[in-house]
């Protein structure tokens, strides 16, 4: 799939990573290398390097010359694994995720569980030159599925608690007028707790018939209709009514979420810390909702 855009791309990669003895191997994953959910025309590239200097080489510019005209480039966390990436925009509209890992780490990435949902979703090596990719160059071992695991009792407990605690920490900074951090607070933060209930329930409901992704990665694709119908009205304006409006949606659609999977899972669900939360919310915020 990658050929057609990102062809000479990667042959000048291939060339480079073939003659520089550090490279020890290298593949392609992400929307590139996948059949479902494949690549389309604003996908970039993704490039796995398994590297003898991984650190020397993120820090460095000079080698994703090599490939295009840099326009941008920058280095982040990558999404799973606990590596770095550099991240480059070439000036041609084509853009390369270069993710770095220890060469060692070419022994053990295959067989740990982050390593085979990546593996499992599609990839292609470019580059194997001690042989430890040569066992996985073909198709993905399993269905390329990520469903969530079902939380024990004590992990979707601390959610909620999390949840409802940040709820009145989102109220106290919005009755003070602190927009931007009621803002973020409601629309970051207590998004990504919405989010994980919002797996947890699809699971639940679907068992083995749904994949989830990752980061909210094709949500209005696999989330139940009720819950995106809903989801609109959780964001808000950077205004202090509608903020305290979609802080209240969020709490709403949260507390449904949460309590159906505790039904589902014969738990019990935390009823004081949501009637305490909602209510000092309530005197909070009152005349603005």
């Amino acid at each position: 799939m990658w050929a057609r855009r990102y062809g000479a791309i990667v042959e000048r990669f291939r060339a480079w990573a073939a003659e520089d003895p550090a490279v020890r191997g290298a593949l392609i994953v992400g929307s590139q290398a996948r059949t479902q959910e494949p690549a389309d025309e604003w996908s970039d590239l993704d490039i796995v390097i398994f590297h003898t200097e991984p650190e020397r080489l993120v820090a460095a510019t000079d080698w994703v010359g090599r490939f295009g005209e840099v326009a941008v480039t920058m280095v982040e966390e990558t999404a799973v694994l606990g590596g770095r990436e550099r991240r480059v925009f070439y000036a041609d509209g084509r853009d390369v995720d270069f993710a770095v890992f220890p060469a060692a780490a070419l022994e053990f990435v295959p067989h740990v569980p982050e390593g085979q949902a990546i593996l499992a979703r599609g990839f292609a090596v470019l580059i194997d030159k001690d042989g430890h990719l040569s066992a996985i160059n073909g198709p993905p071992p399993r269905p390329a599925r990520a469903e969530p695991p079902i939380p024990g009792e004590a992990e979707f407990r601390a959610v909620v608690s999390d949840f409802w605690y940040h709820v009145q920490w989102v109220a106290k900074k919005l009755r003070r007028g602190e927009l931007w951090t009621a803002k973020m607070g409601s629309d970051a933060y207590l998004k990504q707790r919405l989010l994980r209930v919002i797996e947890w329930q699809t699971a639940l409901r679907r068992p083995g018939a749904v994949d989830t992704w990752h980061d909210g990665r094709f949500l209005d694709r696999w989330a139940e209709a009720d819950v995106r119908a809903r989801l609109p009205g959780t964001f808000a304006r950077y205004e202090r009514a509608d903020l305290a409006r979609g802080l209240g949606e969020t709490e709403r659609l949260f507390s449904d979420l949460a309590r159906e999977i505790a039904e589902r899972c014969h738990w019990q669900y935390p009823d004081f810390e949501e009637t305490a939360v909602r209510a000092y919310v309530g005197r909070t915020l009152g005349d603005l909702r």
